[in-house]
């Protein structure tokens, strides 16, 4: 195979970016959304196209030789977005921390930039790919030359396709645009010549010069009126619409060839950008100086417990089964007293002669319900849990890094130890999925080596335990100290016991709100149907756009990639056209609740206390409200009277002082 180069329209890029990825920001508020489309855009190239060689284009914003040639040229077209404008030299830092040559001149656009390196390239042998969602690059296709289109994932325009779409050769899809004229660009072609006539004409007669030859042959008088009358304007269109491959730039393929990039940099980029994926994958390969051991006998395990009773400060991190504290059974602890050095004790790998994992626990109460031995950890509230359900209370709670980044910055999406480490220790720690796998082929963790688990385990009590000194550091300079001290600690105890303690629920009463629910659900699809003079499968929303905007004839609202929306939102604007509109929101109101609430509820209680254990976060939301989880408590309706009867259900047991008397969404 050939050499190929990848030629990107960087200003097509960019818009593109923008206007797919909507509201992303950084936690200070600074736009990073075109950053983040166009980033995953180009790796999508390089990874999938595997180019030899790749530049980016962009148009300069000064005048160019078109406007100069049309004062009008482009005078419709928008400025670009301010949110846009703040991300293109972060774009170009990106690009040169990828070592992605960047090209761009002077009273040129893109397009002439790019077909010059594309004419430039093929006289090389080199196929040129143009990576672009504008149609006028298609006048550019030749024997070498193709487009990479945007808009149809990675769709390649060659000569064929170009005849396909358009019934005519790449060469004279110029000609067309001379007598349509492009409404973005406001080049004016021939007024009344839409696209339709345009394509007919151009067949027929093959160019412009050709159609002006011929035109006492075209017999319709009011299109050789429109033709001739602005003769002029069509070709100063073709002159504005065609693509100048002869720019004076320097065209060197060494700059252009594809080469590693600068790691580094990119890192630091995605840093400062908070891309977690990105930063992740660019991490640096370096490794922490550590020295980890597996406890192996008994006499380990009693010297182990008498240097955890002598520390000031110990970090500690279970594995186990199961992420619900309340169900997880107990894989393997370990603890770290001092950076890089850490311990572990396997409950599943320890050997005939090695204590019992109760016997275990037993010998290491006295080290959790010492006070006076501050406790350090990662989400250490999953740790109080799990030894709450063995009866062991965990004293000392000194320190928990998931609330300590919390605190520093609250605008962050999460928290989890992998992306505090990168951000504080540029450190990628070991991925739970390197031990685990993902998807339906995931195991859980006692199936894992013990040995592996002990690495993975080790590095978890060890990164807390440093990031712990900076965290610490940082929330004193930030005034933040006080209120890790003073409020957020404490609270890890009262959400720990609001968590242990659960919630009773009436299953027979759901089980009848269920039937009930069923039944009212019915007859609302009986008057769906009813009213639309049809059945259909009321949860498909391409059957349900069919009979609203087919068959009942309702306006289209909003598309979406996958067709017409039938989304609430839609439904709510068409309320007040049809009846059958406020009946789907009525369904879809009751469905949900059903769903996700009446019946799922009763499968989430615990079988060992019979009561539902929700999760209660102090790290999710930017205000500082709290957030609950597995089940969502918060959003059960307050209002309604199908709210209020699922509430009821949690309460009749035993009065009304229980959780769900209060209105969760109201805690801060």
């Amino acid at each position: 195979m050939g050499k190929k180069l990848y030629l990107i329209d960087g200003n097509s890029f960019c818009y593109r970016a923008y206007y797919a990825i909507k509201g992303l920001t950084d936690s200070r508020g600074f736009p990073t959304n075109a950053v983040y489309g166009f980033v995953n855009m180009l790796r999508k190239i390089i990874q999938q196209c595997q180019p030899d060689y790749i530049g980016v284009c962009f148009d300069l914003g000064a005048p160019t030789f078109r406007h100069k040639r049309y004062d009008k040229y482009k005078i419709q077209r928008r400025p670009m977005p301010d949110s846009l404008f703040q991300q293109l030299p972060i774009i170009k830092e990106v690009l040169d921390a990828y070592n992605i040559a960047i090209y761009e001149k002077s009273g040129f656009e893109a397009d002439d930039v790019i077909g010059t390196l594309a004419k430039a390239a093929a006289r090389k042998g080199i196929e040129a790919f143009i990576a672009t969602g504008d149609k006028d690059a298609l006048q550019l296709i030749d024997k070498r030359i193709m487009v990479y289109s945007t808009h149809k994932d990675g769709l390649i325009y060659d000569k064929k396709q170009v005849l396909k779409k358009y019934g005519v050769k790449p060469e004279n899809i110029v000609d067309i645009m001379a007598l349509m004229g492009d409404m973005s660009d406001n080049i004016p072609g021939v007024s009344g010549i839409g696209e339709k006539t345009a394509v007919e004409l151009i067949k027929k007669y093959g160019t412009l010069e050709s159609l002006y030859n011929n035109i006492d042959k075209i017999k319709s008088k009011p299109q050789r009126r429109l033709l001739e009358e602005n003769k002029e304007l069509a070709y100063l269109s073709k002159e504005l619409a065609e693509i100048d491959t002869d720019v004076d730039i320097d065209v060197d393929f060494q700059r252009l060839k594809l080469t590693e990039p600068d790691r580094e940099k990119l890192y630091q980029l995605f840093k400062k950008l908070e891309f977690k994926s990105l930063l992740e994958e660019y991490a640096p390969k370096s490794k922490l100086k550590t020295d980890y051991k597996m406890l192996q006998n008994k006499k380990e395990l009693d010297d182990l417990i008498k240097q955890l009773l002598k520390a000031d400060e110990v970090s500690f991190d279970f594995e186990t089964t199961n992420t619900d504290p309340m169900l997880a059974e107990l894989v393997g602890v370990s603890f770290c007293w001092r950076k890089g050095y850490a311990q572990y004790i396997s409950f599943t790998g320890g050997g005939k002669n090695f204590p019992s994992t109760e016997e275990i626990l037993e010998s290491l109460r006295p080290f959790f319900e010492n006070e006076k031995i501050k406790k350090i950890g990662q989400n250490i509230k999953y740790e109080k849990l799990l030894l709450a359900n063995r009866k062991i209370e965990l004293k000392g709670i000194y320190f928990d890094t998931m609330v300590g980044s919390y605190l520093l910055n609250p605008s962050k999406a999460n928290h989890n130890l992998s992306g505090i480490c990168l951000e504080y220790l540029d450190y990628k720690p070991t991925q739970i999925t390197e031990l685990l796998g993902k998807g339906k082929t995931a195991i859980t963790m006692d199936k894992v080596e013990p040995a592996l688990v002990c690495e993975y385990c080790c590095e978890d009590s060890d990164v807390a335990f440093r990031l712990k000194e900076i965290l610490e550091k940082k929330l004193k300079e930030k005034n933040l100290y006080k209120l890790l001290c003073d409020v957020e600690i404490p609270l890890i105890e009262v959400l720990a016991q609001m968590e242990y303690n659960g919630v009773s629920i009436d299953k027979p009463r759901l089980e009848k709100i269920s039937s009930e629910m069923s039944l009212r659900l019915a007859n609302i699809a009986s008057q769906i149907y009813e009213i639309a003079g049809c059945e259909f499968n009321i949860n498909s929303p391409k059957q349900l756009a069919m009979v609203l905007f087919e068959k009942l004839k309702l306006p289209i609202v909003k598309r979406t990639k996958t067709g017409l929306s039938t989304d609430v939102e839609v439904l709510k604007r068409l309320a007040t056209q049809h009846p059958i509109c406020g009946s789907l929101l009525e369904y879809r109101e009751l469905a949900k609740l059903k769903s996700t609430y009446v019946d799922a509820l009763p499968q989430l209680i615990n079988p060992k206390t019979t009561k539902v254990h929700t999760s209660f976060n102090q790290t999710v939301t930017a205000t500082g409200r709290l957030s609950s989880s597995n089940p969502n408590l918060q959003n059960i309706p307050v209002k309604t009277k199908e709210g209020k009867k699922i509430r009821e259900a949690f309460v009749s047991s035993f009065g009304k002082e229980v959780l769900l008397s209060a209105d969760y969404s109201q805690i801060e």
